[in-house]
């Protein structure tokens, strides 16, 4: 099927929710399922989820994108460090949360449409990966158009440049707990400098990449293929930089691995490991298989 085909279906299946609520968390997926469902003329209200897992720039995005696209939004206020799943780092955490938000969001709907769909911007990718939260949004009732319009994250991009979508080519920034190995016990100020240490690269012009944190290891700063460099040259000292560095000792995009590193550093991760790898995405489910780790 080809995406204009794709574009029919969600169309269509907007048509038949005049009103309905999203879960905005200010990335690509969800923004895009804002935007094609006030080009359907529906009335939208977004909800954007406010706490220590969600970095401050994405609050910033989404409500700075919402004002400029005339979207009215909520900020709802959820704090998951206390559910029991997340506290202890459990293999189900996204589970728990995702149930949790979901039903945050619904009792903050406001009266004019508290009996609108909850809607999400999960697409048909998703449905294929590794996504705990995908029951807990069954279980809560919530819809996913996208998904349901058998949408990819291709068409997503595709669509979104031809009408009109601000930055249809966003980079993913999960919920900051996947920074975390299972069985790890999260704390407010360690996702501070996480989401502090991640802005600052992005500042530098880094975007597919995340930052992983292990116990008894120096965190971890995961490269994806659109990051990757020429084969290295020279010396460092910091093994891991071999992989990252060309012969001026610069990274494909023009940073200086010496103010990466100071970057770092600032935000409380001196020593860090850098590696290209294959893909960013999932990474303590490949290399744990979703076993908690010791801490």
């Amino acid at each position: 099927m080809t995406a204009t085909t794709h574009h029919k279906a969600l169309e269509d299946i907007l048509g038949g929710l005049p009103v309905l609520a999203v879960a905005l968390s200010g990335g690509v997926d969800s923004r895009f399922l804002v935007h094609m469902a006030l080009r359907a003329g529906c009335r939208v209200v977004a909800l954007h989820a406010t706490g220590p897992h969600v970095a401050p720039r994405e609050t910033l995005w989404a409500r700075d994108w919402a004002q400029r696209t005339g979207v009215r939004l909520m900020l709802v206020e959820f704090d998951p460090l206390p559910i029991p799943a997340v506290t202890s780092g459990s293999p189900d955490r996204c589970y728990h949360c995702k149930r949790a938000l979901m039903q945050a969001l619904r009792r903050a709907l406001p009266e004019d449409a508290a009996c609108a769909p909850l809607c999400d911007g999960t697409n048909a990718d998703d449905l294929a990966a590794h996504r705990p939260g995908l029951r807990a949004l069954h279980e809560c009732g919530v819809r996913s158009p996208l998904a349901e319009a058998g949408i990819h994250k291709a068409h997503i991009r595709t669509l979104g440049a031809a009408t009109g979508l601000a930055a249809p080519e966003q980079a993913a920034r999960p919920c900051l707990l996947t920074r975390l190995p299972y069985g790890m016990r999260p704390s407010a100020p360690l996702l501070r400098r996480l989401a502090r240490a991640e802005a600052a690269l992005e500042d530098m012009g880094l975007r597919d990449f995340r930052l992983r944190v292990r116990p008894g290891a120096p965190v971890l700063l995961q490269l994806g293929p659109s990051e990757a460099v020429a084969e290295s040259g020279g010396t460092s000292p910091h093994p891991g930089d071999m992989l990252l560095t060309g012969t001026a000792g610069h990274l494909r995009r023009g940073i200086d691995a010496a103010v990466l590193r100071a970057a770092l550093n600032d935000a409380g991760f001196p020593d860090a490991d850098i590696a290209s790898t294959d893909g960013v995405s999932g990474y303590f489910d490949r290399t744990t298989g979703g076993t908690p780790v010791t801490t």
